[in-house]
């Protein structure tokens, strides 16, 4: 997976990690310049990008629509984009049916 890829998927994971309403509230803001890293076990890591990281993001990155889902099954990760469903719906707007967790996301 490219650098860039696993970089805009780690971001996006710093708005899903809650398991639960307490953790939901310990998870931070990604700022600007950082970013969140997801490596081949999984564990995610926060690094602070440089001029040359910065740069490169801006190359190679694409920006992701009003947030995204990063979604770890089988040792692979799935980035879940909102999107219209074919009963015109948003795919975002029924998220509160996928789990049990009480869910903090700011989706529209």
């Amino acid at each position: 997976m490219q650098l860039s890829k696993i970089i805009l998927a780690a971001a996006a994971l710093a708005g899903v990690l809650a398991t639960t309403a307490a953790r939901a509230e310990e998870i931070r803001d990604v700022e600007e310049r950082h970013a969140m890293y997801l490596d081949t076990t999984g564990k995610m890591h926060v690094i602070t990008f440089n001029d040359t990281g910065h740069a490169m993001a801006m190359k190679y990155g694409r920006a992701l629509d009003k947030g995204a889902i990063i979604y770890r099954n089988g040792g692979k990760f799935y980035l879940i984009e909102d999107r219209k469903m074919t009963n015109g719906q948003m795919l975002y707007s029924s998220m509160s049916s996928w789990t049990n967790d009480r869910l903090l996301l700011g989706h529209n």
